[in-house]
């Protein structure tokens, strides 16, 4: 294939920065990429282009930025594709612009900024698809009235640096625009009026435009959007009253003016982002400017601020990441701004510094500038930070968030219809699932022979018992890359071949010819008359086999047997010992070959060549070699030659060349032997003047009467190296050039290992490949370099180099900032202890570090879910479920259905299943839902299996799951997921399918058998419901609790059955309402207790205060007192505390905790709103206890500072000794759960404080430790 041929393919590329300074010197290939989408030809010092640019009519962006144009190209008015044009800093004027230009209704983005513009372009009213506009730093004088006419649609105007005096009132019409730049304009007479119709306007810069208190529209405050505004360099002596009305602002720049003093309507920016006020007359800051809990960064250099004149309470700027106060009276800064976690940038260079509070080396700053600050003395640090078990915050682990929008909800409305959920035929029914686990149990009964019985099934009848053998589940492996699915299902021979570690497939009439070098696979086939089949599978071993053909002959015929489910073995069959059984397969007439029909799949050893370069070293700082003809006239005086010819490198050293350039020569030549030619290639060194004649030979023989001249120009500059990125689609090709870093330099950082690179040094072009890159972009980055190679003019010489990841050249290496792949040696460690701990001494610093984590302890409660949005989330949720659940219950060794009238009731010692089909939602959010058919494809679906495990039930029904009836789901819905759910630490996804109705049981579930028996079953004892949620009502849940009044509170819904003695009615149901309880609880609980009992209940729902003493205290044992409030359900908070990463960590657990969250080998921290318990699981380290209880400590000083009216207290409590006020923050609190087996090794504090539970169980459980 031609090279040429990919040209057509590609749709992007960037030549910027390459030298187009003729039409001689442009890329006449451009011209053949007729499929070009975008092109980027900034700073190539064009002056005109080429005819041929028009011919490109797929051209959509083009960007000629930077360059030496006079006018815009007639041939641009031939590109009717073109969205995007930009023509920044040029010479254009807008004499020399085509108005035929602006008759493309496609183009959107315009840029002219930067050039010789008097005026507006004529006739660019005509461009009515325009969206961005740039006319900045130009020379406009005057907008024409008729321009914004028909420019209606712009949404980003940029008219700053120019001499415009006035606005035109036809600018009303820009309803759309969100983006107006108006800086440095003499605007003496525009009142700015227009603003008023902007209504979507979002940044609006007014910077050095002759505003004053007067003349700064009040109108801004009609608009809503406004979130960026930049009114600096206006001489303002104050803040204008309207920008305190702007509520949305996030963005505020008000640097040079003469403001004196920010007024105490500071606090009406509640989104504020960005403060700059810089250059002004500020004495201090308002306390009100530190209700912007938002607010990131802020600069107030140049002012006359003191250490007064920052407020106390800005430690609530919580997310604040740059302060910067440089230039200003500060002798310190207060402790509170040492607070701020999240501060990294502090700037207060040029003020009159002291010291600052030892505070500061416990901020993890990324930059600290106190220059220019002659009296200033570092604090020292303090221990916590020289021991290191302080200082170094482990790295917060990311958080997950899973955000579902609602989509096509018509369309799943339609398909959730009555009529298709009850219909017998729904694939998502139990009795669908119930049915193809039968089939699939009769397919199973028909093909064991043993246990047949003429084919016949009776449905009552139980499945026979495997082996044990036939239940061990095999891996699920797909083998359709060695062998076609239809084999061994027709009755004959098969044979396969070994080739590159693959099987490979014969032809039928080369069965039974071997060869002595290669190693084959057999399979025979035998279809008996009953129609069941049977296979034999051999693997042949010829005697001059290589040992990965006998290795991959043994492992793919295990792979077919396994793919066949065949229970024969693999018979080894060796060339010259064959079998009579293998033998008769070929009527004893196996023909054998000397010599191999395949390779073999090993890398074979071959010699490297080296091809010869030739390159020319300049440079002090940074060496730089380039690429030189192999020739002698390439030589000069004045530099450093090296010849790479493979076996011998030779090192020219020029007589003007410089010294310091000579000896990193040496040393590259030098790392370039050892690197890449392991020390065996031969260095000579050569000085100008002692050449050899062997020298002379390499170089192509040395010519009559030479000599050696300065013939490199003396304004010599190396050409800086271009970093292309090849992308590839399924249709394009498209290579962009690689931003890099301010400088220009580029890093080894930027090549990662699943892309290819090309870099241009002009002289040579570097294919870097790397290990994770698709083959077929290997194949098509090689092409385009070859084009890349001729696209531009380059010297005969230029070559293509190709480089993988891990193997890079010394030349390439050079060509990227500070790539050194030295060691870094320490002569004052032993050799043992480098060999064990490696000799990166930062990094062994870094690992005796004691990190620990505290981050959670510092941020805010997560808040709570309103009502309206947890109903929102859960129509979310329940509108992608396609049909209702199918349920089961394990219920004696077997999983069987559950009754609907038992969705969402549970019991605690049984475990559920439940089968859900949800739909995909769509990637196009765009498609009309009344557009899309009603019929569901398989690929639009996923299938979820839930278990639920009670708390008490044990692990039996999960292994009967797993081992078999995950298999016979499996063969009835295909591929699902299964997510293992355990009570009171379910999702929110499974829990909004219940809607708020989630009843769990104390006991086991009534088996069918006992149902029959006794359809009514009397209580023997009162039971009691407790109603309750965490953070959001889809987790409401009811549970069944202790039966006493001491659990009841003023806010919550009880539900209280009684039981009755005799008569028809078995008891009665109290559903008992608090004082304080939501009207929509309320009603909850009535709706949960008429689904929990039926008409043998007496059901009445009673108000606190008016409960009837003869039935509901006396069922309840006694009237005691209880809860009025549940403050501690606006303030609870669970950390956990743990060593489980390697280093110390605090975590905050879920909203919606419960008491299995309280590990054994862990501490927690429980905040109460009045406590802080401090929980010690019994099998706890010392050491975590020792960091959780400072924990703890540093949590409640934070608490001082943030919620001084709510002091909090430490108390220190264990497993099983728990205080009442650390219980009840636990929905249905019970006894701990048993482990497995009793710990041999208590810890001693809480073996002694059980003994005293025993011995005084009314005294109190906690301990104050802290105050």
């Amino acid at each position: 294939m031609s090279p040429s041929i990919l040209l057509p393919y590609i749709y992007g590329l960037d030549l910027s920065k390459n030298e187009f300074g003729n039409d001689q010197q442009f890329p006449i290939s451009l011209q053949e990429m007729c499929n070009l989408r975008w092109l980027e030809l900034n700073r190539t010092n064009v002056n005109r282009l080429p005819e041929f640019i028009g011919t490109l009519k797929s051209l959509e962006k083009l960007s000629l930025s930077h360059n030496n144009l006079r006018d815009v190209p007639f041939c641009l008015n031939n590109l009717t594709s073109l969205r995007s044009l930009s023509l920044r800093d040029n010479h254009v004027s807008h004499t020399q612009i085509s108005a035929r230009l602006f008759n493309n209704p496609d183009l959107s983005i315009l840029d002219l900024s930067h050039n010789n513009l008097q005026a507006f372009p004529k006739d660019i009213e005509n461009a009515k698809g325009l969206i961005v506009l740039n006319l900045s730093s130009n020379q406009i004088e005057q907008i024409p009235s008729h321009v914004f006419v028909s420019l209606f649609e712009l949404v980003h105007l940029n008219l700053s640096d120019n001499k415009i005096d006035t606005l035109p009132a036809q600018m009303r019409r820009l309803t759309s625009l969100q983006v107006l730049i108006l800086n440095n304009n003499p605007l003496i007479h525009a009142q700015l009026r227009q603003l008023s119709s902007m209504n979507s306007l979002e940044t609006l810069h007014l910077s050095n435009t002759k505003r004053t208190l007067n003349n700064v529209p009040a109108i801004l405050e009609q608009l809503p959007n406004l979130s960026d505004l930049d009114l600096s360099a206006n001489d303002l002596p104050a803040v204008p009253d309207v920008v305190y009305k702007l509520k949305a602002l996030k963005r505020l720049n008000l640097n040079d003016n003469q403001i004196s003093e920010l007024t105490g309507q500071s606090d009406s920016w509640p989104q504020l982002e960005i403060l700059q006020i810089c250059r002004n007359k500020l004495r201090s800051l308002p306390q009100q400017l530190m209700r912007c809990t938002k607010l990131r960064r802020l600069y107030l250099n140049s002012n006359q601020i003191s250490l007064y004149g920052l407020p106390r309470g800005i430690f609530n700027l919580e997310k604040l990441e740059v302060f910067s106060a440089a230039d200003n009276n500060l002798e310190t800064i207060p402790d509170a701004l040492c607070r701020l976690g999240s501060l990294k940038v502090l700037n207060l260079n040029k003020n009159k510094l002291l010291t600052l509070p030892e505070a500061i080396h416990f901020l993890q700053l990324k930059e600290l500038d106190v220059s220019d600050n002659p009296d200033f003395v570092m604090p020292p640090k303090p221990k916590e930070c020289q021991k290191g078990s302080a200082g170094q915050v482990a790295p917060e682990q990311p958080t997950a968030h899973t955000d579902i929008q609602q989509k096509r909800a018509a369309r799943i409305r339609r398909l959730n219809k009555p009529e298709q959920r009850n219909s017998p035929g729904s694939g998502g029914s139990s009795e669908t699932v119930l049915r193809g686990m039968r089939e699939t149990a009769k397919r199973k009964h028909a093909l064991d022979s043993n246990t047949s019985n003429n084919g016949h099934y009776n449905d009552n009848e139980e499945i026979a018992g495997r082996r044990w053998d036939e239940q061990i589940e095999r891996p699920q492996l797909n083998y359709s890359e060695f062998f076609d699915g239809a084999i061994g299902h027709i009755a004959g021979i098969t044979c396969w071949e070994i080739e590159n570690f693959l099987p490979k497939q014969l032809e039928r009439q080369l069965n039974g010819t071997f060869y002595t070098g290669d190693c084959y696979i057999i399979l025979h086939t035998m279809v008996e008359l009953s129609g069941n089949t049977d296979w034999n599978i051999f693997f042949w071993i010829g005697q001059d086999a290589t040992l990965d053909k006998q290795a991959c002959a043994a492992m793919h015929a295990v792979n077919l047997r396994n793919m066949l489910g065949a229970s024969c073995r693999t018979q080894r069959e060796e060339q010259g010992d064959e079998s009579d059984e293998f033998l008769t397969l070929f009527n004893h007439h196996l023909r054998v070959i000397d010599g191999a029909r395949t390779e073999t799949g090993f890398w074979v050893v071959r010699d490297v060549e080296h091809p010869t370069r030739f390159y020319r070293a300049s440079g002090t700082q940074k060496l730089h070699v380039e690429l030189v003809p192999i020739e002698a006239t390439s030589l000069d005086s004045r530099y450093v030659f090296f010849l790479d010819i493979g076996p011998r490198l030779y090192i020219w050293n020029g007589k003007k060349c410089n010294s310091m350039t000579k000896a990193k020569t040496r040393l590259f030549v030098e790392k370039l032997n050892k690197s890449e030619r392991k020390g065996l290639s031969e260095l000579i060194q050569i000085n100008q003047g002692e050449e050899t004649d062997k020298f002379w030979k390499e170089l192509g023989g040395k010519p009559q009467d030479f000599q050696v001249t300065s013939h490199v120009a003396n304004d010599f500059v190396p050409s800086r190296s271009i970093l292309y990125k090849v992308d590839l689609g399924q249709e394009f090709i498209e290579l962009p050039q690689v931003e890099l870093e301010p400088g220009g330099f580029l890093k080894k950082e930027l090549l990662h290992t699943r892309n290819i690179y090309i870099l241009d040094c002009h002289t040579e072009l570097f294919v870097w490949i790397g290990k994770k890159s698709a083959r077929l972009v290997r194949m098509a980055a090689t092409r385009l370099a070859c084009e890349l190679l001729s696209m531009i003019q380059r010297p005969p010489h230029a070559v293509i180099t190709k480089t993988l990841e891990g193997a890079e050249t010394q030349v390439f290496k050079s060509k990227f900032d500070a790539w050194d792949d030295v060691l870094a040696v320490d002569f004052t460690r032993t050799a043992e202890n480098v060999s064990k701990k490696g000799a990166d001494m930062k990094k062994i610093l870094q690992e005796n570090e004691m990190k620990t984590n505290l981050t959670a302890l510092f941020k805010n409660r997560p808040p709570w879910q309103t009502r309206q949005a947890a109903q929102e989330a859960l129509e979310d949720w329940n509108i992608f479920l396609l049909q209702p659940f199918s349920m089961f219950v394990y219920e004696n060794k077997k999983f069987v259905k559950l009754p609907d009238d038992e969705r969402g009731q549970f019991y605690s010692h049984d475990s559920y299943l439940f089968v859900a089909r949800y739909l995909l939602p769509s990637e196009d959010e765009s498609m009309d839902n009344s557009e899309l058919e009603d019929e569901i494809k398989d690929s639009d679906t996923e299938r979820i299996v839930y278990f639920w495990q009670g708390r008490n039930a044990n692990n039996t029904a999960w292994l009967s799951f797993n081992f078999t009836f995950k298999q016979e789901l499996i063969d009835v819905l295909g591929d699902f997921e299964i997510i293992q759910l355990i009570q009171q630490q379910e999702n929110q996804r499974f829990m909004a399918h219940f809607n708020r109705k989630f009843i769990i049981h104390n006991g086991k579930r009534r088996t069918a058998a006992q149902r029959m028996q006794t359809p009514l079953q009397r209580l023997t004892q009162t039971q009691m419901y407790h109603i309750r949620w965490c953070y959001s009502t889809i987790m409401t849940r009811c549970i069944q609790i202790e039966a006493t009044s001491a659990n009841l509170c003023s806010e919550f819904c009880y539900i209280v059955t009684v039981p009755l003695d005799s008569g028809d009615i078995i008891g009665i149901v109290y559903v008992w309402i608090g004082n304080s309880v939501h009207p929509d609880d309320a009603l909850l609980a009535q709706e949960i207790a008429n689904e929990m009992y039926n008409d043998s209940y007496t059901i009445q729902v009673i108000n606190e205060g008016n409960e009837p003493e003869n039935f509901f205290w006396v069922g309840l044992g006694d009237r005691l007192p209880y809860d009025l409030v549940s403050d501690y359900m606006r303030y609870m908070r669970l950390f956990k505390c743990s060593n489980d990463n390697g280093f110390f960590v605090v975590t905050e657990k879920y909203a919606d905790f419960c008491q299995d969250d309280l590990l054994d080998d862990d501490c927690m921290l429980l905040d109460t709103g009045t406590y802080v318990f401090l929980w010690k699981g019994p099998t706890a380290s010392i050491i975590e206890v020792k960091f959780a209880a400072k924990s703890a400590e540093l949590y409640i000083q934070h608490l001082r500072t943030r919620e001084p009216d709510r002091p909090r207290k430490l108390r220190l409590t264990v497993k099983n000794s728990e205080p009442i006020e650390f219980r009840k923050c636990f929905h249905a609190w019970s006894k701990h759960k048993n482990p497995p087996r009793e710990l041999e090794k208590q810890n001693a504090f809480s073996i002694s404080q059980q003994e005293q539970q025993k011995q005084a169980p009314k005294k109190s459980h906690s301990t104050n430790i802290f105050v």
